[in-house]
């Protein structure tokens, strides 16, 4: 499911509305409820939508690393294009186009760079959903979103150390 940015828009700005209304209509209880039902139905779908993006989000991050593992073996001169063929992703080639044969490892490299200027291009926009929805979800109910998406706290993540800050960036 795809949170587009006038969808959200529109619901921000309905939510708005919404409010004007009830504060102007307070003693009318069925506006008021009406507007609260619809109000909830909207704040429902948020925890859906912000789960959705992150499952998204984590089959881009797996498509990335696959690509950057690609560029890197094909930017090192010393593997040969054999034993490229062999190399496996998860279970599957890491290269299937130099099984055809007709693709040459500059081909690849090419092809390659431009999935990551997509990849990278998307990941943003859907981060940026990612935490549109968040926010609002935070705004408008934020027991019932909490509740919804589970904990999200400073607390619940575990700390990084600084040898594995170390060893991940090579030094």
């Amino acid at each position: 499911m795809d949170v587009r940015l006038n969808r959200l828009l529109n619901s921000a700005e309905k939510l708005i509305q919404d409010k004007k209304d009830t504060k102007d209509v307070s003693g009318k209880t069925g506006t008021t409820l009406q507007k609260a039902e619809e109000k909830s139905d909207f704040v429902v779908s948020l925890p859906v939508q912000y789960h959705n993006i992150q499952s998204r989000l984590t089959e881009l991050q797996k498509q990335l690393s696959k690509e950057q593992s690609r560029i890197g073996l094909l930017e090192d001169t010393t593997q040969e294009e054999n034993k490229l063929k062999e190399l496996l992703f998860e279970g599957e080639p890491l290269f299937p186009e130099l099984g055809e044969g007709n693709v040459s490892k500059p081909e690849i490299l090419e092809t390659s760079k431009g999935t990551i200027a997509n990849l990278l291009a998307e990941l943003k926009k859907k981060e940026v959903e990612g935490e549109n929805i968040f926010s609002l979800g935070m705004m408008l109910s934020p027991e019932e979103f909490k509740g919804k998406i589970g904990s999200v706290s400073t607390a619940s993540m575990k700390p990084i150390s600084e040898t594995m800050v170390k060893r991940l960036l090579g030094s």
